[in-house]
């Protein structure tokens, strides 16, 4: 449940989707504090999170982004100044409404769909402007993502 998701779980299994390419929804299920502890002190996952910055105001700011998942879906994802969030499926007629923040430096963003309510949320790269998401719809993790800012 995403209630029960920590920060620091979202982190880890970024860090497993960026690293191992895919995340398996189960994936959540299978953290440990005692794995957790493991993770977040191997030297791999030290290297990963110094690749790491915080999101902030000004680049999101009215910012447009490309998302696309694994399994070739794509979406635009408009952050307006106004904080609202505005996602388009490509090749679609459907927009869904939101809102993004940004807290501790993380990037949240909170979308309504007739059916579900989504939830994304982005720790940003040093160097890049492609950003690794974990989704989640009626909160429950469905996958991975990455977005792109589109310049």
């Amino acid at each position: 449940m995403l209630g029960q998701i920590t920060e620091i779980d979202k982190l880890i299994l970024l860090y497993k989707y960026e690293t191992q390419g895919t995340l398996e929804a189960e994936s959540v299920l299978d953290i440990s504090d005692e794995e957790a502890r493991f993770i977040r002190t191997s030297g791999e996952y030290i290297l990963w999170e110094a690749g790491k910055r915080d999101f902030d105001y000004p680049e999101m700011a009215n910012s447009h982004w490309l998302e696309t998942t694994y399994r070739g879906q794509a979406a635009k994802l408009d952050c307006l100044r106004t904080r609202d969030a505005v996602l388009c499926p490509l090749f679609l007629r459907d927009q869904f409404y939101g809102e993004w923040h940004i807290h501790n430096g993380f990037l949240r963003m909170s979308i309504e769909s007739a059916h579900h309510h989504i939830e994304l949320f982005s720790v940003a790269n040093y160097g890049s402007n492609i950003h690794p998401i974990l989704l989640f719809k009626d909160k429950e993790l469905v996958g991975s993502a990455n977005i792109t800012l589109m310049v």
